[in-house]
């Protein structure tokens, strides 16, 4: 069985392309990583980061008249008064605490508490929660908050 070889010219112009094609590679990685170049995973993340505002957007949740009328609830007698000074807290001032953030929504048993939270906030502060989150957490953290929320039930 004859094996082709390599003449050394013939090594040396595989030797170029194979590393021609590692540079092509790099160049490609660090462009992506700054942002030049749209890689398939960029697309993909801002794509979710987009579904991930439109639903935190649209979450009747976050709306502090879905409580409105309903019985056996008052604002500020609850542990939600506690959470919606906490979320305040790490909104406030210069900066803002993701990790506050996250823990906070972390503590919550249903979505039914993010309404209780939201009209707590309201009420003690005359502000919008969902305004507030949506200013200070970048796209990324707003995907993260999304996803804590999604797990929880609805009741």
């Amino acid at each position: 069985m004859n094996v082709p070889t390599l003449k050394s010219g013939q090594m040396i112009t595989l030797a170029y392309f194979i590393g021609i094609l590692i540079v092509l590679y790099i160049v490609y990685k660090l462009l992506g990583k700054v942002g030049i170049i749209k890689t398939a995973a960029k697309r993909k993340e801002e794509k979710a980061e987009v579904i991930a505002e439109t639903e935190l957007r649209t979450s009747e949740y976050f709306d502090p008249m879905f409580l409105k009328d309903r019985d056996g609830y008052s604002p500020l007698k609850s542990l939600a008064a506690k959470y919606a000074t906490d979320l305040r807290d790490a909104l406030r001032g210069m900066g803002t605490n993701e990790e506050k953030i996250f823990t906070t929504f972390g503590k919550l048993t249903s979505k039914w508490n993010i309404s209780e939270v939201a009209l707590n906030y309201q009420v003690k502060y005359e502000r919008d929660l969902l305004t507030d989150l949506l200013n200070d957490l970048t796209e990324a953290e707003q995907l993260t908050l999304f996803n804590i929320i999604d797990k929880l039930p609805v009741r």
